[in-house]
């Protein structure tokens, strides 16, 4: 077994390393970069710290390098349900935090919570909304703390009017690459596609798509649904989605830091 003590008293800092053959082990905090814990039958992985990418946007947007779950930009990230922090194997109403009849009803924490708002008239559903940035659903800020939060669909629309794009391969994983105003540039994996039950659905389609969930969702008369943006390649082109899909439905979440 291997313990590490962090110190950060006025005299020192550092790490005591104790092993399990009963020796110990000082490292100055200068000569640690980090730490990562690990089980004996598992290879420890590397966790890398999202950065900022300033686009020169006219909000101030600025995107995270990374997605959520992911240790470079070319790679895919975690798959999340709407409101959901952490990922699963099956992706369903049977294991989603509601029903979909349960949507929008006290079964329904987003509701319960008041974050999911609509008005209605008789039997019909008007006007349903939902944002849920920065809360305890936001897989963003759950994951890398206050700091970060999923993005809006405007925000999206924002990346998509005015970057250009255009396809690249990084290590042999096709991209697209978005330029801001000032030059700088984020990546996108394209063909992520997303999940639903235990299958990866869209990610061999001829457009290369790539669906990410957004904060807020603008159902009109839809409970059970959430906002999406979709990252694509096809003649140039891309958009953010203006209609919502089902809440269970497991999609990436590429942050942006909280204004």
């Amino acid at each position: 077994m291997l313990l590490a003590i962090t110190t950060t008293s006025g005299m020192a800092q550092g790490v005591i390393i104790y092993k399990s053959n009963g020796t110990q082990e000082k490292l100055p905090y200068v000569a640690v970069d980090s730490i990562i814990m690990y089980y004996a039958d598992q290879t420890p992985v590397q966790i890398t710290d999202p950065k900022p990418v300033d686009l020169g946007l006219p909000s101030g947007t600025l995107w995270a390098d990374i997605s959520v779950g992911a240790s470079a930009p070319e790679e895919h990230g975690g798959y999340y349900a709407y409101g959901e922090t952490e990922e699963k194997l099956t992706y369903s109403w049977s294991t989603y935090m509601c029903t979909s009849n349960g949507c929008g009803t006290s079964a329904d924490p987003l509701f319960v919570d008041k974050l999911l708002t609509y008005t209605k008239v008789g039997t019909v559903i008007l006007n349903a909304e939902c944002n849920i940035a920065g809360t305890k659903y936001d897989v963003a800020t759950q994951k890398w703390g206050e700091s970060w939060v999923m993005p809006t669909a405007n925000q999206f629309q924002e990346l998509f009017d005015y970057c250009t794009r255009e396809v690249v391969k990084i290590n042999d994983v096709q991209c697209v690459e978005y330029t801001g105003p000032n030059g700088n540039t984020l990546i996108f994996p394209l063909n992520g596609g997303y999940k639903d039950g235990q299958d990866l659905k869209d990610a061999d389609d001829y457009r290369h798509i790539t669906r990410f969930w957004v904060a807020d969702a603008n159902g009109g008369m839809y409970l059970n649904m959430g906002g999406i943006a979709t990252i694509s390649y096809y003649n140039n082109s891309a958009s953010a989605s203006a209609y919502p899909e089902y809440r269970y439905y497991g999609k990436q979440v590429r942050p942006v830091m909280k204004q």
